[in-house]
């Protein structure tokens, strides 16, 4: 059995080491029959209609119904609400899709809109970790941290691989119009994913560290160690997200010293011109009396002194290595 059968939920005999499914109807007698029960649920009025019937207080209920797309752990009377936010990247745009966990004295129940690539990996591994070592069903609450670790690493990944494109793109130095909107997009991603991490370090560090009745204290070492990886990931984040901005400053200082070149050949060439301009603003004048308007050689010795010059200014600016 690698996934839920449409309709039904799981149940856990520990003592005898045997996997079921039993109907979603039949969940609360299974329950009385001391059997954990995990099941993943859809977010309608008969997942919300099953967490009343198992005991789950109107509270937990509401908070579900609302589907905050943050994380979340309240302690309620009858079971313990806990939100955990599932990521995924394309690029470098980024989707967190909200993962309610509903854990009780015999059970455990998920529930989030589609598809999961966290439940798809539970699925895949639990039945051997029941088999080799599991006493209670705190056993699933692991699996759960697990997977959203391993989304949480492949979603860092694909991140971290448009943060290498984005330097390419610098290094390239391409004339791209898109830059520091990619770059701002990307930025936010990474933010956001930390985020994302942040909240599930601190619930998971909230359901390994407070006694409940709900949660076994066998499982609650292997939950603390879980805190370990997240730490890493936000840490990490915290990184690509800082290498993205030096990125970006990068980028800056080298437009900016382009401008600079640009600006100050502009400048030489002002330098050049500006004692010409002088001399065609003097003999512009409609004076009749320029003693220099009579001179048969007035016209190429205006252009030998303006060669002369303009020739002296380009040496000096040489020797003050200018240009």
């Amino acid at each position: 059995m690698s996934k839920f059968k449409s309709g039904k939920a799981l149940t856990f005999d520990f003592k005898g080491k045997e996997i079921g499914d039993v109907p979603l109807s039949n969940v609360s007698a299974s329950i009385k029959e001391d059997l954990f029960c995990w099941g993943h649920l859809p977010l309608d009025e008969s997942g919300y209609e099953l967490l009343k019937e198992v005991g789950v207080d109107s509270d937990t209920v509401e908070r579900i119904v609302n589907n905050q797309g943050h994380g979340v752990l309240r302690f309620g009377r009858g079971a313990i609400h806990c939100t955990l936010l599932e990521a995924t990247a394309v690029g470098r745009n980024l989707t967190l899709k909200p993962i309610h966990l509903v854990i009780g004295a015999n059970f455990i129940f998920t529930l989030c809109d589609g598809h999961s690539n966290v439940i798809a990996d539970v699925c895949d591994s639990y039945e051997d970790d029941f088999h080799q070592q599991a006493q209670s069903g705190g056993f699933l609450l692991f699996e759960l941290v697990d997977s959203l670790i391993l989304d949480y690493r492949q979603t860092l990944g694909e991140l971290a691989g448009d943060v290498e494109l984005m330097q390419n793109r610098l290094i390239l130095n391409e004339k791209d119009a898109n830059i520091f909107h990619d770059f701002s997009i990307l930025s936010a991603a990474l933010l956001e994913f930390r985020n994302a991490v942040a909240a599930a370090r601190e619930s998971i560090d909230g359901l390994s560290n407070r006694r409940s009745k709900f949660i076994a204290e066998s499982a609650q070492p292997f939950l603390e160690r879980q805190a370990i990886p997240l730490d890493r990931l936000s840490g990490d984040a915290t990184t690509e997200r800082a290498i993205l901005s030096e990125t970006l400053n990068l980028y800056m200082g080298m437009t900016s010293h382009k401008t600079n070149l640009v600006i100050n050949r502009l400048m030489i060439i002002s330098m050049v011109f500006l004692p010409l301009n002088f001399l065609a603003a003097v003999y512009g004048m409609n004076f009749r009396h320029i003693p220099e308007l009579g001179w048969r050689f007035g016209y190429l010795a205006f252009w030998c002194f303006a060669t002369c010059l303009v020739a002296a200014i380009i040496i000096f600016f040489i020797r003050k290595k200018w240009i």
